[in-house]
């Protein structure tokens, strides 16, 4: 009876550790409003560097990841088209931004 309830635990255990998945590292964009990019990063990302392009590919601002939701402001940047870039190593997420 022992021996059965053991196997079947084991045979549990393996069974979710085949099913579980390493996630890639994501982005999801909680708001935009009012000049101002506001987004939730993996853990993974934590600690990488956001690098805000213009449409002229120049680097505007360059900021780093300390928590996983983040605050990118544009309000004092010119209206346009923004690319907001993190890296990290050698993960790299873009999200493009246009300022009004």
């Amino acid at each position: 009876m022992k021996n059965s309830v053991l196997v079947l635990l084991i045979s549990m255990m393996l069974g979710t550790m085949a099913f579980t998945k390493d996630e890639e590292p994501s982005i999801k964009v909680l708001s935009t409003k009012r000049h101002i990019l506001y987004f939730k990063c993996s853990e993974d990302l934590i600690g990488a560097t956001i690098e805000v392009e213009n449409e002229r590919h120049q680097s505007v601002v360059t900021e780093h990841v300390d928590e996983a939701k983040k605050i990118v402001d544009f309000f004092f940047l010119p209206p346009g088209t923004y690319t907001v870039r993190v890296k990290k190593d050698e993960i790299e997420v873009d999200i493009e931004y246009i300022n009004t």
